[in-house]
């Protein structure tokens, strides 16, 4: 499989990483974001273009971050600049980032103000140079412009100044051509033109030309082209417009045009004469004298409205790759913006089965670097016959991946196939015959995109020169990311906010890695910026060679990024912590193509660690009966450095639906807690219980600090495990650090005869019934009010259901007849329940004396788990 843009993908990483030193000033170093004294801050424009992200997928203003968004029916003027740098024609001997927009145009006569007539601005214009009598004008007024690459256009419009400030061309042609050279001079360094407009009466007041060329007479009929060129055939010179003496008087020198004398006639005309003839003339023969203006032929604007903006083209720039399937193809043709370079696929004679063929699948698979919406494919064919595809396929991903391995994809279209997915675009004979070919579907969102088609022993060469993709809206999902960010030391990392803007149907996700060692990758470069492999760079003769650039990345000690956060005014940080490194990672995320979430500011807040580091495990871990009070034990030990503030409070927090009962808190040398050791002498006598919710145990005690002689805690605890698994959460705080700055406590190995390393305990997959302990109290009931017995209690525990599944206790009577439902629904269902019964029906009435039937149930989805019951029957009794 050929792979074209792996090496480039490198170095556009590199290209946007900002490596920061670790002395000084932090808050000056930091040019993706501002550290001070307790806050890691992004919320300028220059911290977001200082983070990581796909060249062109997002827009910065303000301060504020959004999607790019594609557009349809562009004027392909606007970023002629860009893809010039993107693909620099032969011509342009300069660096890309040298490239201006005066590049992009040439012309016979005053070309230094040829840009004026791409650059966006009505006031602002190219005015050729008058010539002198006797010189060829459309040898010297002439205009070329190069769009930088190969645009499917549908119409031109040239843009003439207000009559004011000049005038129109006289007479013109406009031409465009598609690169191809001419067929008896391929060697020729000016492509074919083809005429697209000639002006043939001469115009003094139209200032605005559309030419339609999907309408042109003439090929091309719109579609394809890259360059635009004007000739100007006719000038009215000295004579623009006839003025009066005054106002001739009032012209700049350099506008100030013919002066014509005429004298009368004798049958009432008048002639043309010179001027010392006019002056010899009696008064009576003397007629009118003619003043002008010098004709000012400026233009003012060039449009050229295409397809919309294009995506392949800048896959490479984005860090994606392009790959085939197909042998000896060159993949650069098919986005380089030229359609005189192209590459020979072939493909497969539709229908030709013959037992003895070979047939095999060939594929051309982009990459786009990052998400988009696609409802457009065009494909531009080139070589002598522009030979087309016959039969193939077109598919998308969103990066999904199957069991295998291996993408996920979804077909957009057959080709040759109709199954109502897809449409071609129904194209004029002329249009098949230049080499033209696209595709609509409905709008889906695409990362990848590859195009399949199936070669036979007996295939036929297609010569592809330019792929295509369009969509409309706004990037259905953008990651960007932050550059390393310092904390001038181990930081105790508590929680991240943020401003965004979300409209219904968009999302900010936020997330962050941590770490504490970093590495070092090096990026070799020639000595033109371009960035190569090590092995290149040692084949290279040090004449070419450029620098060696270290960057710094991320070492082997980071974590994964987190879970995204979810609440923006202020979510606790789950990333790996204190740590000296950090990153952050923001994803805007939209379901709808016409509107965006953005993203304005980021704030991370940090303090001084209690201790380096605080590792913890549970003891035991695994739970033989769920759903019943059972002892353990946690064990944590701190790593202190000298200058640590160490700790007074703990704080244990378990899922909802599970309580806790302290039995008991011990501290001292590892040793202590050994075989033999006195482990009750190791009691802390003076930690106190602080009052919290019941899924919590907060405990105070004497500080624990470095030197102190602690290497070892332990806390003893009661509690009954409901599920298959429940993650405990420890933690660390000092008091006299304020509220909130409770350091989180990892899982590891606390205690060397401790086993399990975790902080989660696990429930045993033994007995699988939802309903455990079920008991009705009394079983016999009065409801008559006199506050003896009025109630039935239906008492059990729910086990092992991890969502918000509602539970139930329908009563019926002997006959089958449902006489009362009483649910409770919790966001965790897991857990122990009461749900008493008052004795009355659905109507509130009371039910008559007798036996009833009670079917406890749990709404849960247990289909293929293999789980037991999920409802039980118990019969509870009125009597009176």
């Amino acid at each position: 499989m050929a792979v074209w843009g792996l090496s480039l993908r490198v170095g556009f990483a590199w290209s946007v990483v900002v490596a920061l030193g670790s002395s000084g000033d932090l808050s000056a170093q930091a040019s993706g974001h501002r550290v001070s004294a307790n806050q890691v801050i992004i919320e300028t424009q220059r911290h977001w273009e200082n983070w990581e992200f796909s060249l062109g997928t997002l827009e910065i203003e303000d301060g504020s971050v959004q999607p790019q968004r594609l557009q349809r029916n562009t004027n392909a003027v606007v970023d002629i600049v860009d893809f010039l740098r993107l693909n620099t024609p032969d011509h342009i001997k300069k660096d890309p980032e040298e490239i201006i927009l005066a590049d992009a145009v040439q012309a016979g006569s005053n070309s230094a103000d040829a840009f004026k007539a791409i650059d966006g601005d009505p006031m602002t214009y190219w005015q050729p140079e008058p010539l002198p009598e006797g010189i060829d004008l459309p040898a010297q007024w002439w205009l070329n412009l190069d769009l930088g690459r190969f645009v499917f256009a549908e119409k031109i419009v040239l843009k003439f100044v207000d009559e004011e400030m000049g005038d129109p061309f006289l007479l013109f042609d406009v031409l465009v051509s598609d690169g191809f050279k001419p067929k008896l001079s391929p060697l020729s360094a000016t492509p074919n033109y083809t005429t697209v407009m000639r002006l043939l009466q001469e115009n003094k007041t139209q200032r605005v030309f559309e030419i339609d060329l999907q309408e042109a007479d003439e090929e091309p009929q719109g579609m394809g082209l890259r360059f635009v060129q004007l000739v100007i055939n006719g000038t009215d010179g000295t004579r623009g417009r006839q003025v009066t003496e005054t106002e001739y008087g009032e012209l700049p020198a350099g506008e100030r045009g013919a002066i014509e004398y005429y004298k009368h006639l004798r049958s009432g005309g008048e002639l043309q004469v010179d001027q010392d003839v006019y002056e010899m003339l009696s008064a009576e023969k003397q007629a009118e004298i003619r003043h002008f203006r010098r004709e000012r032929p400026r233009l003012a604007e060039i449009e050229v409205w295409g397809e919309g903006d294009e995506i392949l083209s800048g896959t490479i720039t984005r860090g994606g790759f392009i790959s085939t399937t197909e042998p000896g193809v060159s993949l650069g043709p098919f986005i380089d913006g030229r359609r005189e370079t192209s590459s020979i696929v072939v493909w497969g004679v539709g229908g030709w089965t013959g037992a003895t063929t070979e047939i095999n699948n060939r594929e051309l698979v982009f990459d786009l670097g990052t998400f988009y919406w696609v409802d457009t494919h065009l494909l531009a064919y080139g070589g002598r016959n522009l030979n087309s595809f016959g039969d193939y396929r077109l598919e998308v991903s969103d990066g999904s991946v199957a069991a295998d391995g291996s993408l996920e994809w979804t077909r957009v279209l057959n080709k040759g196939q109709s199954d109502g997915t897809a449409s071609q675009f129904e194209l004029t004979p002329s249009l098949r015959r230049r080499g033209f070919e696209g595709n609509t579907f409905a709008p889906v969102q695409a990362r990848f995109f590859r195009m399949q088609w199936t070669v036979a022993t007996f295939g036929a060469n297609a010569e592809l020169a330019e792929v295509q993709l369009y969509g409309e809206g706004f990037l259905p999902r953008l990651a960007l990311e932050s550059d390393l960010i310092r904390l001038g030391g181990s930081r105790n990392l508590l929680s991240i906010e943020w401003e965004s803007d979300t409209p219904p149907g968009t999302e900010v996700r936020i997330q962050t890695r941590t770490g504490n060692e970093l590495g070092e990758v090096l990026h070799y470069f020639k000595k033109d910026g371009t960035e190569v492999t090590e092995s290149q760079y040692g084949k290279m003769l040090s004449l070419f060679r450029g620098e060696i650039v270290p960057e710094e990345v991320a070492g082997n000690d980071w974590s994964d990024w987190s879970e995204p956060y979810t609440l923006p005014a202020g979510s606790a940080i789950t990333s790996p912590s204190p740590r000296e490194f950090l990153k952050v990672r923001a994803t805007l995320v939209s379901e709808d193509p016409q509107v965006a979430a953005s993203i304005r500011s980021v704030r991370l807040n940090f303090v001084d660690p209690v201790a380096q580091g605080l590792i913890g495990e549970v003891v035991p871990f695994q739970v033989d009966s769920l759903g019943s009070q059972q002892p353990f034990s946690l064990y944590i030990r701190p790593d202190f450095d000298r200058g640590d503030s160490g700790f007074d409070e703990l704080l244990l927090v378990v899922p909802e639906g599970m309580s806790l009962d302290f039995t008991g808190f011990y501290a001292g040398a590892e040793t202590d807690f050994m075989s033999g050791g006195d482990v009750a002498a190791m009691r802390v006598e003076d930690a106190e219980l602080m009052a919290t919710e019941t899924d919590s145990l907060l405990l105070s005690f004497p500080l624990v600090q470095p030197n102190n002689g602690i290497e070892l805690l332990r806390l003893d605890f009661n509690t009954a495990l409901f599920s298959t698994g429940a993650v405990l959460r420890p933690s660390l705080q000092n008091r006299a650090s304020g509220e909130g700055a409770w350091q989180r406590v990892d899982a590891g190995n606390a205690f060397e005869l401790a086993t399990s390393n975790t902080t989660t305990l696990v429930g045993s997959l033994g007995n699988k019934q939802l309903l455990r302990d079920v008991r009705v109290a009394p079983p016999v009931f009065s409801p008559n009010g006199d506050g003896i017995n009025d109630e039935a209690q239906f008492e059990f525990k729910v086990v092992r259901v991890g969502d918000d599944s509602p539970v139930e206790v329908q009563i019926y009577d002997l006959s089958g007849k449902a006489i009362r439902r009483l649910a409770e629904q919790r966001t965790q269902s897991s857990g122990e329940y009461q749900i008493a019964w008052d004795g009355k029906d659905q109507s509130g009435q009371v039910v008559p004396p007798g036996i009833y039937y009670a079917r406890l149930k749990v709404s849960t989805q247990t289909a293929g788990a293999g789980i037991g019951a999920r409802q039980i029957l118990k019969t509870v009794s009125v009597a009176y």
